[in-house]
């Protein structure tokens, strides 16, 4: 397999390369020279997708609404708000 480097610095990692090292859109690679013209990339570990900050109401049809999106609530940080629930 063949790549160019393009006026910037850049070059196309061929697809066939990328899936046999599993490598896809968002993943972070380590560079690292290792001389006499060879460059060796590691993936590492995959970043996790930021979850939604905001949360929103979402009203279904014939059901009650329900909250979605937001962070996840811990066991404890709900018992808290049910314990101050009159």
């Amino acid at each position: 397999m063949t790549a160019t480097v393009y006026n910037r610095g850049q070059m196309v990692i061929p697809v066939k390369a990328r899936k046999q090292a599993r490598i896809h859109q968002g993943d972070v690679l380590l560079v690292e020279p290792e001389g006499d013209g060879r460059i060796v990339l590691l993936r590492l570990e995959r970043p996790k997708p930021k979850q939604s900050e905001r949360a929103r109401l979402l009203h279904r049809k014939g059901t009650h609404p329900v909250i979605v999106g937001g962070r996840k609530i811990s066991e404890e940080e709900l018992s808290q708000a049910l314990a101050d629930f009159p």
